[in-house]
């Protein structure tokens, strides 16, 4: 029986229902604006993908003690309330130029929701019970990307983008409106003014040093940034291979698509239910399965091998998620896990990065279902030599 108490099952709730629904309201965020910007040509859209990892690399350090520094609910309040404000201009801009540095700007306040979010989980359920609140969360944002592709795309087509874009500022509001009914809080730690003002002169590297220093953290984390590379050429390369090796259409593009989501809510509800002994391994079991999803989909003589494997990608996806949040909980002190999660955050959207610039010449030098094999192993042996760094 789940030890969460009353009010943070309440909180739980309503936090996952906002999840939910900005998760959602990003995916229609993201169908719109890439197909607003596809007649500007390639390079708008590359411009608009380092638009939204870019503030989570860079400000990483700084977020990260913001979160430490100030009550955890309301930076993410704040985040919330300023993506809804920049959203309605994001949605009203036609001109590259235009919407490039408002995407950028949305990335700086979207940079502070995850790690702020990560962060008030154990307070909303407990220590004891943060995993089963990280899998709740991860449940319902693979809500939001299993129906978000199809219903942007679906309003897109039939309101335009500016409607689907004032969608997702909509969306965001429900978020704020849901944190403004959050009664946990996340109060930081009084400190002595001479190490605020040492954190702050350090802020860029303390984050990353929370994961580098524990032996752990530093051998999962390495995993991590090596599978997600490789595991994002799959982004490059499955609508080639899906629908012009596989033979089906946009459709059957998508319900690959939504495969994967469901697997990762399914694989979020296991990683709580596995022995605590075992919670070093969970993230690299999980990219491992992932990895060979990924080659799966590559090798599959036919469509529906394919679709089991994405299933199967999905699951160790959701497996992985939740297992790093719990391992970077219960390895990191309260007072600086803000820091750690955003340095965590920093390490998927900078290996995200130098795998979406590697993705397109991978795909061209090979071929679609080649790459998936390639990458998928690639990132299977990563997992597999972190297994054996972990277990010694």
């Amino acid at each position: 029986m789940s030890a969460i108490s009353g009010q943070g099952r309440r909180d739980l709730r309503l936090l996952a229902a906002g999840v939910a629904v900005s998760t959602m309201g990003d995916q229609f965020a993201s169908v719109a604006l890439l197909l607003r910007l596809r007649p500007h040509g390639t390079g708008w859209v590359a411009a608009l993908l380092a638009a939204q990892v870019a503030p989570m690399i860079l400000l990483a350090g700084f977020i990260g003690m913001l979160i430490d520094r100030t009550e955890t609910r309301r930076v993410l309040l704040y985040a919330v309330v300023g993506q809804a404000l920049v959203a309605i201009p994001l949605a009203l801009a036609h001109a590259p130029a235009l919407i490039v540095p408002l995407f950028f700007t949305l990335g700086v306040f979207n940079a502070a929701v995850r790690p702020a979010t990560n962060a008030l989980i154990p307070a909303i359920a407990g220590e004891a019970e943060a995993t089963r609140g990280f899998a709740r969360l991860a449940l319902a944002m693979s809500f939001g990307f299993v129906f978000g592709p199809a219903l942007g795309g679906v309003l897109t087509a039939a309101f335009g983008a500016t409607t689907a874009l004032l969608i997702d500022a909509g969306t965001f509001l429900v978020l704020a409106v849901l944190c403004l009914g959050l009664r946990t809080r996340r109060v930081p730690a009084p400190v002595d003014p001479n190490a605020v003002v040492e954190s702050a002169r350090t802020a860029r590297r303390a984050g990353w040093a929370a994961l580098w220093d524990d032996r752990v953290l530093r051998a999962v984390f390495a995993v991590t940034a090596v599978v997600t590379a490789a595991s994002v050429v799959d982004n490059v390369a499955a609508p080639f291979r899906f629908i012009d090796q596989l033979g089906t259409t946009a459709t059957g593009y998508g319900i690959y698509l939504s495969l994967w989501g469901a697997g990762m809510g399914v694989g979020a509800q296991i990683a709580p239910r596995l022995p605590a002994r075992a919670a070093r391994y969970v993230p690299a079991v999980g990219q491992l399965v992932l990895s060979l999803g990924i080659a799966g989909i590559g090798v599959a003589p036919v469509l529906a091998v394919a679709y089991v494997s994405s299933l199967l990608g999905g699951i160790g996806n959701g497996m992985a998620n939740v297992a790093q949040n719990a391992l970077v909980t219960t390895r990191v002190p309260d007072a600086t896990r803000g820091r750690a999660f955003a340095a965590a955050s920093g390490v998927f959207q900078g290996a995200f990065a130098v795998g979406s610039a590697a993705g397109g010449p991978i795909v061209a030098l090979l071929d679609a279902g080649t790459a998936m094999i390639v990458c998928g192993l690639v990132g299977a042996g990563a997992a597999a030599v972190g297994l054996v760094a972990l277990r010694r």
